[in-house]
């Protein structure tokens, strides 16, 4: 046999072992190129290979028209194995069908550089708006979960990877709350009676500034009453946690009465100069209670005591929102509202007006002060303003509201709200709604119905507004303000009001004057109606009652007849029954309240001060959010906790 033969038959018994990319070049028919040559990493080939008889060479493969791979096989008596050498040389390029070899998986390719994760290259806008939508879920009112599901569900996404460290951090600390009372286990571990979370978060936070400084909202237990020996060092606690976050924006959850006596609480809110949000609870003082028995106001409150409240606003240039409620016999003098000109001297301004004195400063709330502290005069001394509310004044008067409606400050103002100010004529209310240019949102809740005063002349529409939105009618008393209401609106006097909730719209008035609705009651309610002595007369719940029943007494009155006749001939009558509503209408007939599952239409200070929902435990989670973990009841469980429902405070205007 030649050994051309030879060299044949040696490359049709090995032609199945062609090298990978020699069988790629064959198969897509391109000229192969350059390859490098690899080896498995066996023990040192031989140079030659196995020959038989005849001593054929491998040199013979290498021929001017072809260029075949090389083949070594080396045997050992301790060990038999095989390499595989592929190398190719420029030559003119030869089609050869390759099919898969059975001792491929004997090849060992060079392992290819992985690629980089695509998470990893995400940008952090990302991260935050999947953190957010995470926060939605915990924190909507018909989820299960609470604030300790969602922190954990954070942990677990921060032990991910460090990219999601670097997103989950911010969204962890941004918002802290911690919601109702300390586990009996920690309590015991740590040997405390109280306040063994927010030592631990304040620790924490001191030891870590760079966590601090994410911290923008912080939410304390509320549980501590008035009296109780353990408050005081409670509010020590909450001090030091606030001084501990230096962009601190708000604390919400937990507000203590100010007696016009130093604590360390509200001087560590008045070093916060990022602070946005401020609610004042005015409590009596001993000292300015005995005072007023021997004299008159103003002047009840000492130097020093003005001097104090005053410094606390220096700082807060950040300032937006502003609550100033009094709710018991707490005093400010009028001149700490507003600074007032001299009479004298209209160049002298009198007194040294706090609300003059945060720039920022956009919506405002005062309540229950009494007409020595503020009055129909003080209110003509507002700052500029988007949101006010003005609750419990009894200072506060139509005329008042009427001179206050022309001055230029009132012209920006987008929320107004009057609560239980007894305004006796509608026309205070209309100049309000006429001059108002800007106002969105208009809420007018009081017992005694506005009338028109003797010798007006009444002009429909009686009131109005071109740019009104939403609006809160509540006339306890039956009157003749809802029948001017409903006239004014017939009368075109409001083209872009969408929203009317009328809790005390006795006759169904103004529901008629809205779209149609085929059920006002909501899914709650039906637990509660048949409990007659639970609903109070004045209660949301009663409102829904009555309108409902509008709605079902529609329903069984036959309001339209159509006939089918032909000549003399009556084929056929239909009845067709009643709905209340205006086909057409904009307006939508809302009965709904400012807090979810309140039997009250309006937001008050007890939805927010009080802390009832907080220590009646209504709504509780022990963790069933994550009850489907793997790791079963010991990993998912936590302390029994109630679930906190964030109350915002623009909710007021």
């Amino acid at each position: 046999m030649s050994s051309r033969s030879m060299a044949m038959d040696i490359y049709l018994e090995h032609k199945d072992r062609l090298a990978p990319d020699d069988a790629l070049a064959s198969r897509s028919r391109r000229p192969l190129g350059a390859l490098r040559a690899q080896s498995l990493p066996i023990p040192p080939p031989r140079t030659s290979f196995s020959s038989d008889a005849n001593g054929a060479d491998m040199n013979l493969f290498q021929s001017p028209r072809t260029s075949i791979s090389s083949f070594t096989s080396m045997k050992s008596a301790g060990s038999s194995a095989t390499t595989y050498t592929y190398s190719t040389a420029p030559s003119t390029p030869v089609s050869l069908v390759s099919r898969r070899s059975p001792h491929s998986s004997q090849l060992q390719l060079r392992p290819k550089t992985l690629r980089r994760p695509v998470f990893q290259g995400l940008p952090l806008e990302i991260y935050d708006c999947i953190l957010q939508q995470l926060r939605v879920l915990h924190e909507d009112p018909a989820s299960q979960s609470c604030q300790t599901c969602h922190l954990r569900d954070l942990c677990s996404l921060a032990l991910t990877s460090r990219a999601w460290d670097k997103a989950v951090v911010k969204r962890m600390y941004d918002r802290i709350h911690l919601v109702g009372p300390d586990s009996k286990e920690q309590m015991k571990k740590y040997k405390m009676k109280t306040g063994v979370r927010l030592k631990l978060l304040r620790r924490t936070l001191r030891e870590r500034s760079f966590l601090a400084q994410h911290v923008l909202e912080l939410k304390v237990p509320c549980l501590q009453a008035e009296g109780d020996p353990l408050r005081k060092g409670m509010i020590n606690i909450v001090a030091s946690l606030v001084m501990a976050c230096p962009n601190l924006e708000r604390l919400v959850g937990f507000y203590p009465v100010y007696g016009h006596e130093f604590d360390r609480l509200t001087h560590a809110l008045s070093t916060r100069k990022k602070l946005k949000e401020q609610m004042w609870l005015i409590g009596e003082n001993a000292a300015i209670t005995q005072r007023s028995q021997k004299q008159l106001a103003p002047g009840l409150m000492d130097p020093e005591q003005k001097e104090s409240f005053v410094s606390f606003h220096h700082a807060w240039t950040s300032l937006t929102t502003l609550f100033l409620h009094s709710p018991g016999l707490g005093i400010l003098e009028k001149d700490i509202f507003v600074s007032i000109k001299n009479h004298g001297d209209p160049r002298r301004v009198q007194g040294p007006g706090i609300l003059h004195r945060l720039p920022a400063l956009k919506h405002l709330c005062i309540s229950s002060f009494d007409m020595d502290d503020f009055d129909d005069y003080t209110l003509q001394y507002l700052p500029a303003l988007h949101s006010l509310r003005l609750q419990d004044l009894e200072g506060v008067t139509f005329w008042g509201l009427s001179e206050f409606s022309r001055i230029t400050n009132a012209f920006s103002l987008r929320n107004l709200s009057l609560i239980n100010l007894d305004v006796m004529y509608i026309s205070a209310i209309s100049n309000l709604l006429l001059h108002l240019k800007n106002l969105r949102r208009f809420t007018l809740v009081q017992d005694t119905s506005p009338e028109v005063a003797e010798g007006e002349i009444a002009i429909l529409p009686i009131i109005a507004s071109h740019l009104l939105e939403f609006l809160h009618w509540e006339i306890i008393v039956p009157g003749s303000a809802n029948v001017n209401l409903a006239d004014s609106i017939r009368a075109k006097g409001f083209p872009r009001l969408r929203t009317i909730r009328a809790p005390s719209d006795h006759l169904g008035l103004l529901q008629a004057l809205c779209k149609p609705r085929a059920q006002i009651e909501l899914p709650s309610d039906w637990n509660s109606i048949n409990n007659a002595h639970t609903m109070a007369p004045d209660s949301l719940l009663t409102s829904r009652r009555a309108a409902q029943q509008r709605l079902e007494e529609a329903w069984n009155t036959v309001q339209f007849k159509v006939v089918v006749q032909e000549e003399d001939f009556v084929h056929e009558i239909f009845d067709l029954n009643g709905f209340i509503g205006e086909i057409g209408s904009k307006i939508d007939y809302s009965l709904e309240p400012d807090v979810p599952g309140s039997d009250q239409a309006w937001i008050d200070f007890p939805d927010v001060v009080s802390g009832r929902d907080e220590m009646a435990f209504k709504d509780s989670c022990r963790g069933l959010w994550n009850a489907s973990n793997p790791g079963g009841y010991k990993w998912w469980q936590h302390t029994e906790r109630p679930r906190y429902r964030r109350v915002d405070l623009l909710d007021f205007f």
